[in-house]
């Protein structure tokens, strides 16, 4: 049986935020990440944007053959949330009349209630746009909005808890348990689901969050899932209120039993650690406004931060005595923080032998050449502007990052979110899609003057799946959930098989076969045997 791997994904995300703050958080048996919420199986059929359904859960990751699973935590940042001039407490008020749980949204009592409320507090419609932006249209439940939005919301404590969600069915064989809100419980029968949708809601699996490369190796041979626990964004240290506790709580991480393989340096907001790649489209910025800190390089307190993170000293050497080093994941980091990353950190520690791996967990290629090119256009993004179809903003990888990968032996996820990948309207197939943005970066392998013979004929060993699954993306039509990835292998291979021959190292149809397999589990199998 082929397995997969996915080296960023959210897969216990949905059931974490749909239970967080209720009273199934007494019962152990409810409260876990086999508790499966249920999804709207219309839009997940069609592909659409993931908010009302399910893209990588446990049930999806067991049925659909993802064994090697790195499942990030993320505390939900506050700035989707908070921002501008609204103010929260009509906010609030205003979610709680547009709610979506049960039969709210289709209520004329409500829509009468929401007009009294517009004309008695909330000043402007962006009010009510903002609240449909963050709870309808992203399903999240209004007790966990209240939450981030009150002065009780601690990023550090959330990723704990979010943290011991995860945990509390590692090493466990579970049958699962189907989550239904709202008044729908009353109108659905598990027994019927489980029978209509086999493979999104009904399994009996087992998960395992390893804490080294020999678990993972095990719990592959059992056929059973492997977690490798990891981090988006490094605000989940609490940098908004407590920089100055950024160090003492790397050390945590680092004493954790069970240990963070790699942190997504930067998110979508200011992290005071180093600048944030643009992220949210312009048309949203009065709702959710990432420019504070947006496109800025790395200050000192992140510089301090990723020595610590990878346990160099101050002259750059490797200092056993800080600990287990945790790699850095550039997804999200400036195209200005990543210039000076591998500058002043990745080239001379490779000088003195320390190749540290660059990772791009969860990407997409821009079109630009160079980083230099891509921060001069950076202030310039927009909307509507792509360059040669590809989608040109930072947040995306240009080929010198991926010549850092490749130098370094790193790894790169391919995202399967259309926006990132180049297409915002459903306008191309969605291998056609990937595989445009896969060929232009094995392509700028193959044509750089840089790198040796033998690292140009190991081209496609540098590029694994990285979906992004439960991140709320729009995915790619074709793939829009885990249970898909055989089909997108399928269409891989026919994708290589038309470039077959030497000058892709393709040279035949078991190369082809290899390549694909690779791609989908191997590459990212072989990294952990490399570097956890």
């Amino acid at each position: 049986m082929k397995k997969y791997a996915d080296l960023h994904c959210h897969p216990h995300s949905r059931a974490f935020h749909w239970m967080r703050h209720t009273k199934n958080e007494d019962k152990p048996g409810k409260y876990n990440p086999w508790n499966i919420v249920l999804s709207n199986f219309k839009k997940q059929k069609k592909g659409k944007r993931a908010f009302s359904y399910s893209q990588c859960d446990p049930v999806k990751l067991w049925n659909g053959e993802t064994k090697l699973v790195f499942a990030s935590l993320y505390p939900f940042e506050k700035g989707f949330y908070k921002g501008g001039e609204i103010d929260q407490s009509k906010l609030i008020r205003i979610l709680d009349i547009l709610s979506t749980t049960g039969f709210g949204f289709f209520n004329p009592l409500r829509w009468v209630q929401a007009g009294f409320a517009l004309i008695t507090g909330a000043p402007t419609i962006l009010k009510t746009a903002r609240a449909f932006l963050q709870s309808l249209l992203m399903r999240m439940p209004i007790r966990r909005i209240k939450y981030f939005i009150s002065d009780e919301y601690d990023y550090y404590e959330e990723l704990i808890k979010e943290r011991d969600f995860l945990l509390s069915k590692s090493e466990t064989r579970t049958k699962n348990n189907i989550y239904i809100p709202g008044i729908k419980r009353i109108l659905k029968s598990q027994k019927k689901l489980r029978r209509k949708y086999p493979e999104s809601l009904d399994a009996t699996g087992k998960y395992t969050v390893c804490r080294n490369y020999q678990e993972v190796d095990s719990t592959l041979k059992n056929n059973e899932i492997a977690m490798v626990l990891t981090i988006e964004g490094m605000h989940a240290l609490g940098t908004d209120t407590n920089l100055n506790k950024v160090e003492d709580r790397i050390i945590e991480l680092k004493n954790w039993t069970t240990p963070v393989f790699f942190i997504t340096f930067a998110h979508h907001f200011n992290n005071y650690l180093g600048g944030h790649a643009h992220s949210i489209p312009n048309a949203l910025r009065i709702l959710s406004d990432q420019s504070d800190g947006m496109n800025e390089g790395i200050t000192p307190q992140g510089e301090n931060a990723i020595r610590l993170l990878l346990s160099l000293n101050s002259n750059l050497e490797r200092d056993d005595s800080l600990g287990r080093r945790i790699l850095l994941d550039l997804k999200h980091t400036s195209a200005k923080s990543r210039k000076w990353y591998y500058e002043n950190i990745i080239s001379p520690c490779q000088q003195n032998g320390d190749a540290i791996p660059v990772i791009l967990s969860h990407v997409a290629y821009s079109g630009w050449e160079t980083l230099a090119e891509t921060i001069t256009y950076a202030d310039q993004e927009n909307d509507h502007d792509l360059r040669d179809g590809f989608y040109p903003w930072n947040i995306n990888v240009c080929s010198e990052d991926v010549l850092w990968a490749v130098k370094t032996n790193g790894l790169i996820g391919i995202c399967f979110d259309q926006r990132i990948l180049g297409d915002k309207k459903d306008k191309v197939n969605s291998i056609d899609l990937i595989w445009k943005n896969l060929i232009a970066m094995v392509d700028s392998i193959l044509s750089s003057n840089e790198l040796t013979i033998d690292q140009k004929a190991t081209c496609w060993d540098y590029f694994t799946l990285g979906t992004d699954f439960e991140g709320y993306i729009d995915p790619t039509q074709d793939y829009g959930n885990s249970l898909l990835f055989d089909d997108f292998e399928n269409d891989l291979i026919n994708k290589l098989k038309s470039i077959q021959g030497s000058e892709y190292y393709l040279h035949s149809d078991q190369r082809v076969n290899e390549v694909a397999r690779g791609i989908c589990f191997e590459n990212a199998f072989q990294f952990l045997k490399r570097n956890f």
